[in-house]
């Protein structure tokens, strides 16, 4: 048997290659709703053809492949059927070139260049490369006579950008040896034997769920055997019509997820759209059950066809479309729904219980595969099923819900306060959120570059050097943080530009303190949202409370008040000595410098009386200018401060024999002059690794705080270039962000 067989895409060659591997009845075939979906979104990639010219596309048949999932089933069902046509499948492939097999089998033997040398065509496909850029997916065919399509994976139509998302996952295929690659989420319509709609959507889910290998992901059989097996009162048997949504969820379990339910009875199609969205945006499936609903009523006159499960994978919500893309084991792949109130199609006709429910209006594509046919029917969903990480313990519903009164807050404030102050237009504040890993977060974020300059000015909010160096160092302390992996992210945008983002520990209790940080995108924007928040933080949440607001507002008083956070502004965040010589540190780890001494509290002595050996350095200074004896000094871990002598050849103890093996801020060297200290921060073990800029800003908070311990001296800073500009004198080292009223947000984590 030829092993493969290649045709022009057509409607009746789709059907004939069908046919072919097992002999199923022909007419039958385009009977099918699957395949003339499959075929008119196919079509949709095709190029257009002019008048006269010959058909663009072709379809592969691959006539034996073992299919993974049919074979799972098979062998826990259709082996035992008398008449049954084997456990091999065949496969079709489609592109949307001319493909011939004298092409084919260039590509395969690796001489395409040589024999296809003399073809006129120009465009024939020469490289694997070209090949793959033409590959539209493939679809298999299980030996059954009615239900035979099986796993789909077909490119996915349309653009992705704001306002719209389809998720989609890379699956490898190999075409007799040759590696071709597809986006999609594997599709299949039930078998009405092994699964039913319901086990189709779990199927479906699971392919979409990120991290999940496509191997490891089970057959329908076996997971109509896990629901069936672990619920009272079920049957381990097939063929199986439906599962309940009590099953669905058991089969979750037994997956090792964690879901989220929802009931939507009461939803509106805003709620909906909000929490497919956040799921979508997150790469999260979102399970629907509900009830269909024809639009004509049937023989006994009633509108309800029957409860069905699908899986939505996709929105499109720009310019306000209301388009959600599902895959339907009855239809297609990324089947097109639109979100519609039920009474607008049945009028006086809808049901009681379904009066003010909002549904899927189920759309097909015309013949000409670019318009599309009047809705058929619409399914409105009654419970909605996210399966998630099994560390996903915070629901959307608290992100949405702190979301809600943070941007509540913040417009009011916006609106009463700021705006009239400045005179400047109140600001549209929305929100986005996703649950997104702390690896992608934090890749994010050290990509991100504010798009503020120093010196831009709103209102009383003006971004000067220091405000630009303190985020930098929030952006540090938030990328070096520890964090939980899984984290719910709400951006908030002042207008279009994103200003902030919040985070909440997705694997945190609903009780517990879950938000985990603060991000600043728009240092300008932020510190303006955010200053409605100051007084709010004497807040307590309430036990039904279904957000964390109150934790919000703790969070942003604790990055205010957030001591380690000040001692990093003032001082420097810790270095460690790039380098400890053997004889500065004992076997202890403490430093080996006998004259060395921690200053915590002001001094009423001076500091020649604080050891001997800082007297002689005096002293030597006084009577030989050019001595070369000197103090050194160092800001600890805690804002303390290390003072030793400089201990030169051949013991040579520097900065780390006074501070032992500990980390330490900015440090350097304390010199006599006639009447004075001179104060550097010359420390090529801890000073040496913040910019030029940062070392003059915390020597002159240094020199604040060694003129504090010591009220009974005189202390000057030498700055090797200039002396502090405006705006660097010295600060109170006990007020935070030197005494400002303006709140910032805790980048650090909670």
């Amino acid at each position: 048997m030829t092993p493969y067989l290649i045709t022009s895409f057509e409607e009746a060659t789709l059907a004939a290659l069908i046919h072919e591997p097992y002999g199923y009845d022909h007419a039958d075939i385009f009977e099918k709703p699957q395949i003339k979906y499959i075929y008119n979104y196919l079509k949709s990639f095709m190029p257009k053809i002019k008048k006269g010219k010959k058909t663009v596309g072709s379809i592969l048949l691959e006539h034996e492949y073992i299919d993974r999932d049919f074979l799972e089933d098979y062998s826990r069902f259709y082996l035992g059927r008398f008449r049954n046509d084997g456990y091999k499948c065949a496969r079709l492939h489609f592109f949307n070139c001319d493909l011939t097999h004298k092409r084919l089998d260039a590509l395969l033997a690796g001489d395409a260049n040589t024999v296809l040398a003399d073809d006129t065509d120009k465009k024939a496909v020469k490289t694997i490369k070209q090949l793959q850029s033409h590959y539209l997916g493939f679809m298999v065919i299980k030996p059954l006579t009615r239900t035979f399509v099986g796993k789909t994976c077909l490119r996915v139509i349309g653009d992705r950008g704001v306002g719209k998302k389809k998720i989609a996952k890379c699956y490898d295929v190999n075409l007799f040896g040759i590696k071709l690659t597809i986006d999609s989420i594997a599709f299949q319509e039930q078998d009405k034997v092994v699964a039913a709609c319901a086990t189709t959507a779990i199927w479906t889910a699971l392919h979409s769920l990120p991290g999940r290998g496509v191997k490891d992901i089970k057959s329908c059989s076996e997971i109509t055997t896990a629901a069936l097996n672990f619920v009272d009162g079920s049957s381990n048997g097939f063929p199986n019509k439906e599962l309940t949504n009590k099953q669905i969820q058991r089969t979750l379990d037994v997956e090792g997820l964690r879901y989220h339910n929802a009931g939507l009875e009461k939803s509106t199609k805003e709620s909906f759209r909000d929490s497919l969205v956040a799921h979508i945006d997150s790469d999260l499936p979102v399970i629907l059950t509900g009830t269909v609903y024809g639009l004509k009523p049937n023989a006994a006159g009633e509108y309800i066809k029957a409860g069905h499960a699908i899986t939505a994978l996709g929105y499109d919500f720009r310019d306000g479309a209301e388009w959600v893309y599902v895959h339907d084991d009855r239809l297609g792949p990324y089947a097109r729904a639109k979100m519609v109130m039920l009474e607008d199609f049945l009028g006086d006709s809808t049901p009681e219980a379904a009066k003010g429910r909002w549904g899927l209006a189920m759309s097909l594509r015309e013949a000409d595969a670019t318009t599309w046919v009047p809705p058929h029917e619409i399914i409105v969903p009654d419970i909605s099923i996210i399966p998630a990480d099994k560390k996903t313990r915070i629901d959307f519903k608290f992100a949405r819900g702190t979301a809600e009164r943070i941007s509540d807050q913040v417009l009011g404030y916006l609106v009463d306060e700021i705006c009239p102050e400045f005179g400047f237009d109140v600001p549209e504040v929305t929100y986005e959120i996703k649950l997104a890993s702390i690896a992608q977060t934090r890749d994010e974020v050290r990509q991100h570059r504010t798009q503020r300059k120093i010196g831009d000015t709103l209102g009383k909010y003006t971004l000067d050097e220091e405000r630009m160096i303190r985020w930098r160092k929030e952006k540090l302390s938030f990328l070096t943080g520890n964090l939980a992996r899984l984290q719910w992210q709400i951006d908030f945008f002042w207008n279009s530009e994103r200003a902030f983002r919040v985070f909440l520990d997705a694997t945190d209790i609903p009780l517990g303190n879950a938000v985990s940080g603060i991000y600043i995108h728009d240092p300008i924007y932020a510190d303006a949202m955010l200053g409605g928040f100051k007084g709010q933080e004497c807040q307590v949440a309430g036990m039904d409370d279904e957000h964390f607001f109150a934790a919000f507002t703790r969070a942003i008083k604790q990055r205010r008040e957030d001591y380690e956070g000040h001692l990093n502004d003032m001082y420097g965040t810790l270095r460690a000595p790039n380098h400890i010589k053997v004889n500065e540190v004992s076997r202890d780890g403490e430093g080996t410098n006998p004259t060395a001494k921690r200053i915590w509290d002001p001094q009423q002595i001076p500091l020649v009386e604080v050891h001997k050996a800082y007297k002689r350095v005096a002293d030597e200074a006084s009577s030989n200018p050019a001595s070369k004896s000197q103090l050194i000094w160092a800001i600890g871990k805690g804002g303390e401060l290390f003072i030793a002598e400089d201990i030169p050849k051949p013991d040579e103890l520097g900065h780390p024999s006074m501070t032992g093996m500990q980390a330490a801020r900015i440090a350097g060297e304390i010199k006599r002059k006639c009447d004075y200290w001179e104060v550097n921060f010359f420390s090529g073990r801890y000073s040496g690794d913040y910019t030029d800029a940062e070392k003059t800003q915390f020597l002159t908070n240094a020199l604040y705080k060694i003129r504090s311990l010591f009220p009974r001296d005189t202390f000057e800073a030498f700055y090797p270039d200039a002396p502090p500009s405006k705006g660097q004198e010295p600060k109170d080292p006990e007020t935070p962000e030197g005494g400002s009223d303006i709140p910032e947000a805790n980048l650090g984590g909670a």
